[in-house]
């Protein structure tokens, strides 16, 4: 099963409200860096990083909303995952492609271990016919790679269009992150290999800068794993992730888990709460210029009836509301307000409770028979409507 997300707002009929000096509060942060872009005090782009599940991973909706970023304040590019990380992997404005013997490890498995990143994934290979290869639709300006470095790791060959290929060493003399950066003029094509005649590459992800349309632009990063729980933040190696994230010094961070652990009977609702408030404390340590946003768990069912610790609705032709669904929005709520977050209730922009049913059964359908997931037009939907409660009061 894969699941949803939580954010940090006040709501009301499921839009964010403004304090009388017009700030929403949670998002301050975030709303001054855009000001400051718009009025010319900013050149640099400002920086958004989405961490989450499958809601995530699918990019109908973050699609949506970085189209919308993009039309207002221009593109200033986005980070991926490395190669084709799962099947159906797919990324709007890019079709990519993954060749040879890459070993793709996720840090989704409870017994994971390596080198994570926020990405999620680590793709290895050491032979020179393992490739990526990224065709985009619009130009950039700039290739940036994350891999995994250490003293045994070795090179990366890096070809932009039809330029001779680069060589990037991949080296560290402690275990880390490396971040290999190198300038294209309106490049539309790579190609990223090993070398084949040392150590292997561990490569975290890559990503591409682009010159906005207007001076610094919107970077919107989106990293999701399906079925992923909040709790794979603990199977990323701490030094990597917090570099990953100091580098790209987000304005805006946004944590999009919450479904997959309303779907768990036998779940920990104290221990939760614990570990989502920790997060939050851990990436204002990190990214303390930022705002947080949690996504509360959109509306889900399953089939089957009532189950030995009850059922939160009755929702109809034998859907059920999952027991803990609801309690951990309203935790996911709580902590928000505890910690100065700012949160949006995904349940409440479906509909309400049972809303995931309606979506599933309405003609044409917004929502897949699974009662969890939402199709293109759904997420795009969700996407529209979670971006304008971003961008309450900045008009």
């Amino acid at each position: 099963m894969a699941v949803f997300a939580s954010t940090i707002l006040f709501m009301t009929g499921g839009c964010a409200v403004a304090n009388e000096g017009g700030a929403v509060p949670g998002l301050e942060k975030f709303h001054t860096a855009l000001a400051a872009l718009e009025d010319g005090r900013r050149t640099r782009p400002v920086s958004i990083l989405h961490l989450g599940d499958s809601h995530i991973s699918l990019d109908h909706l973050t699609g949506e909303m970085r189209k919308l970023w993009n039309e207002r304040y221009g593109n200033a590019g986005r980070g991926l995952q490395p190669g084709v990380p799962y099947q159906y992997y797919s990324v709007q404005g890019y079709r990519i492609s993954m060749s040879g013997e890459w070993e793709v490890k996720s840090s989704l498995p409870a017994d994971a271990h390596g080198a994570f990143g926020i990405q999620g994934f680590v793709a290895s290979a050491a032979r020179a016919d393992a490739e990526m290869v990224l065709d985009a639709d619009e130009p950039f300006d700039g290739v940036e790679v994350e891999v995994a470095g250490a003293p045994d790791t070795g090179y990366l060959l890096l070809a932009i269009d039809d330029a001779a290929p680069l060589r990037l060493s991949t080296y560290r003399k402690t275990p880390g992150l490396v971040t290999l950066y190198v300038p294209a003029a309106q490049a539309r094509h790579l190609r990223l290999s090993p070398v084949g005649n040392g150590g292997p590459v561990r490569v975290l992800g890559w990503g591409v800068r682009r010159s906005g349309a207007k001076e610094g632009g919107v970077r919107y990063d989106s990293y999701g794993v399906v079925a992923a729980r909040l709790d794979i933040v603990s199977r990323w190696r701490d030094d990597i992730a917090d570099a990953q994230i100091e580098r790209r010094r987000p304005d805006l961070i946004i944590l999009g888990y919450g479904t997959n652990e309303g779907f768990d009977d036998a779940l920990d609702l104290a221990a939760y709460r614990k570990r989502l408030a920790g997060l939050i404390d851990r990436l204002r340590r990190i990214a303390p210029q930022a705002s947080i946003a949690l996504l509360g768990a959109f509306d889900g069912a399953r089939e089957g009836g009532v189950s030995d610790s009850g059922a939160g609705e009755a929702c109809g032709d034998g859907w059920v509301t999952p027991p803990k669904l609801g309690k951990l929005r309203d935790l996911q709520r709580e902590v928000s307000a505890e910690k100065g977050a700012w949160f949006w209730d995904g349940e409440a922009a479906m509909g309400g409770r049972c809303a995931i049913h309606r979506w599933v059964t309405q003609d044409p359908p917004r929502a897949w028979p699974d009662h969890v997931h939402l199709r293109p037009s759904g997420a795009r939907e969700m996407g529209d409507k979670l971006w304008r409660a971003l961008m309450a009061g900045t008009d």
